[in-house]
């Protein structure tokens, strides 16, 4: 009894079939890589987003509180701080306030109050009367959060800058 379909031959797939198989995964395969690859525009957001509700927190604790909080960031990462008795101490009130490292880091970091470039932000329990903002760079990407009237720090999209050229805020 034959098993074969009748016009079918015995042979297999020819060589030309089976390039044409293998060029077609292989430019799947290509396509899956690049676009699953995280780049430092989605790390940087990443992060961004992370310290923008920290920071909610920490004003959110700064007003409760009554006490006056900061926040200090370096490339590899940050803290809060609050100011009690004579000093500034990182924030024990608040877990989630701990000093943490940058998930995605190190970055570049420039904390900007009222234009001007500082060491430390300071969290107001009143919202929106300084003018804030936290540039994160890395390699040529950079995000950008801004305080808002509401007191939220609003996270820019991640953009490619030149060397020496920086937001203007």
């Amino acid at each position: 009894m034959p098993t074969l379909v009748p016009g079918a031959s015995k042979q297999g797939f020819t060589l030309l079939e089976l390039l044409v198989v293998i060029v077609v995964l292989s430019i799947a395969a290509g396509l899956i890589v690049v676009r699953g690859t995280p780049g430092d525009a989605n790390y940087l957001e990443s992060d961004a987003k992370k310290l923008s509700q920290l920071l909610r927190i920490a004003q959110q604790e700064s007003l409760l509180k009554s006490k006056d909080i900061r926040f200090l960031a370096s490339d590899e990462g940050y803290t809060f701080e609050e100011f009690t008795g004579s000093r500034w101490v990182p924030v024990t009130t608040e877990p989630l306030l701990r000093p943490r490292l940058w998930d995605h880091g190190p970055f570049k970091i420039t904390l900007i109050n009222e234009g001007l470039e500082n060491k430390f932000l300071t969290l107001e329990s009143q919202a929106g009367l300084t003018r804030q903002a936290i540039v994160l760079q890395r390699n040529q990407v950079q995000v950008v959060l801004e305080s808002q009237a509401s007191g939220t720090f609003r996270v820019s999209q991640a953009r490619t800058v030149t060397s020496g050229t920086q937001q203007n805020l």
